[in-house]
């Protein structure tokens, strides 16, 4: 990674105190992936830009330093943040928790950057935000390179079959099925889940356990913090 960055578009995706009067932050950046750097004294009474290095606000950063942990130079705000309230507000922390975990420092795609930027800014128009989080999580796992290979079901004998699903070894076909359907996933189900069309209330139900179960094996044992704030605060 280059020493110095410039006038970098990113999102702070999360911040802790540092020493006495600092943060360590996580950016994700256009053009560098995700990048973990020192912002020091911006807990200071005195500084200034303190307000605008905040989730969800778009910024121009400046970085420096040729070890992993970069130093936070200028930085500033292009617009304000965009505008999310309630189950949109804590999804989109949802959104910078699964990148912080699943995305290795330094890995540079723009695609993951404009997927990012286009989910926060549908979050904050769309009212059920359900599609919007299933399709964030579809597409981030095809960058990722662990994308979910839906080809087994152009091999389906019917349109009412039944499948179990590992995230190692994909979709299995399920024959002689108890009452415990809720444990598997319809043919039907899964085609619309791979076209994303949500439109369905059990689509998306479907989904959301399709999703977790394949962000499970890569997530690791560690449970997601911005699920119980979710649980918490909306139920």
């Amino acid at each position: 990674m280059v020493n110095s960055i410039q006038s970098q578009p990113a999102y702070l995706l999360h911040s802790r105190p540092y020493r006495d009067s600092s943060l360590l932050v996580d950016f994700i950046t256009q053009d560098f992936g995700r990048v973990s750097a020192v912002a020091k004294g911006v807990r200071n009474p005195k500084s200034k830009n303190r307000a605008v290095l905040q989730p969800f606000i778009p910024l121009l950063i400046n970085l420096s330093g040729k070890n992993e942990l970069k130093t936070l130079g200028q930085f500033e705000a292009q617009s304000n943040s965009v505008a999310l309230k309630h189950k949109a507000l804590f999804s989109a922390l949802y959104l910078n928790e699964l990148i912080v975990r699943l995305i290795h420092k330094q890995e540079a795609d723009t695609e993951i950057f404009s997927l990012y930027k286009w989910t926060l800014s549908e979050l904050s128009v769309q009212v059920d935000i359900e599609p919007v989080l299933r399709t964030f999580e579809l597409n981030l796992l095809d960058l990722l390179g662990y994308g979910i290979d839906f080809s087994v079901l152009e091999e389906t004998p019917g349109d009412n079959c039944w499948y179990h699903f590992h995230h190692e070894s994909g979709f299995e076909l399920v024959d002689g099925l108890n009452n415990k359907l809720e444990k598997y996933f319809s043919s039907t189900a899964l085609h619309h889940i791979a076209k994303k069309n949500f439109s369905d209330l059990e689509t998306q139900k479907a989904a959301k356990r399709l999703l977790r179960a394949a962000l499970s094996g890569h997530l690791g044992e560690k449970p997601l913090s911005s699920r119980s704030l979710f649980r918490k605060n909306i139920g």
